[in-house]
């Protein structure tokens, strides 16, 4: 995140990388604005007078109290589009506060995480979550496409580790990405998917065992007859039976409720 104050000058960012952010963004007045670590950037300013006060810092969790980052999602274009916001006064005393220490040489990092922790309570208080979700897009972003990525790919793939070959990450920080994500080991969330998709072929009859067997890759029937005995506690005859079941129940209830006199007659 970077902080410009005492200006007013003329910022000028020129942006580049894997984001594709290429053009030339000003800003007249005290300005800040967040650029993701994944992008390419340079930046001057037409004034000797300026400070830039920078703070580098992982995904927060929370803006403040229970005000999660993940709130901001439905406000996170899909397309990151650079964003300055303007710096209140409020947040200009905050950073203040940490120039200060710093120049006093008081660099205690507890004291300093604290003080990061402020500046994100200062813009969750006095900034929308509108003008937030554009902010910290890149961020949120990230976390949006790596679900994409998963979903998209999770059945082409047999294993985690095909996964993350596939998304070219070692497999340590693949599994720590995922839970952060999906708050569940990558491991349980894929069976949980699959025996998701296999439901919605086990409930049509027309879809004979075999073809599900070699669209999902079973080694053999047996084999997938263990994984429907784990994930249903049922054999796939046995749980294509009660999804059918299930299915003309609730059929037949929702024709009682569109003609609730006619068994009366």
């Amino acid at each position: 995140m970077f902080v410009f104050t005492d200006g007013p000058s003329v910022v000028s960012i020129d942006k580049s990388g894997r984001l594709n952010l290429s053009a030339t963004d000003t800003c007249s007045d005290p300005c800040f604005f967040f650029l993701g670590a994944d992008t390419d950037f340079k930046v001057t300013a037409n004034s000797d007078n300026v400070r830039i006060s920078t703070f580098a810092f992982d995904k927060p969790a929370q803006l403040c109290g229970a005000y999660s980052i993940n709130q901001l999602k439905p406000f996170s274009p899909s397309e990151h589009k650079f964003t300055t916001l303007p710096v209140n006064d409020t947040l200009s005393r905050t950073v203040d506060s940490i120039v200060h220490l710093y120049e006093a040489r008081l660099r205690c990092s507890n004291i300093l995480l604290m003080k990061l922790q402020e500046i994100f309570f200062v813009i969750s208080a006095y900034y929308t979550s509108e003008d937030l979700g554009r902010l910290l897009a890149p961020l949120l972003r990230k976390e949006i496409d790596f679900k994409e990525f998963v979903t998209q790919n999770f059945l082409r793939c047999d294993t985690v580790q095909d996964l993350a070959d596939l998304r070219g990450e070692n497999i340590r920080q693949f599994k720590k990405e995922f839970s952060e994500a999906f708050n569940v080991p990558p491991y349980t969330w894929m069976l949980q998917q699959k025996a998701k998709f296999i439901d919605e072929r086990l409930a049509d009859p027309t879809v004979p065992f075999s073809e599900i067997v070699e669209d999902f890759r079973f080694s053999s029937p047996s084999h997938f007859t263990v994984f429907c005995r784990r994930q249903f506690n049922m054999t796939p005859t046995q749980r294509r039976r009660m999804l059918i079941r299930d299915e003309a129940q609730k059929r037949a209830a929702e024709r009682c409720a569109r003609h609730p006199n006619i068994l009366e007659k």
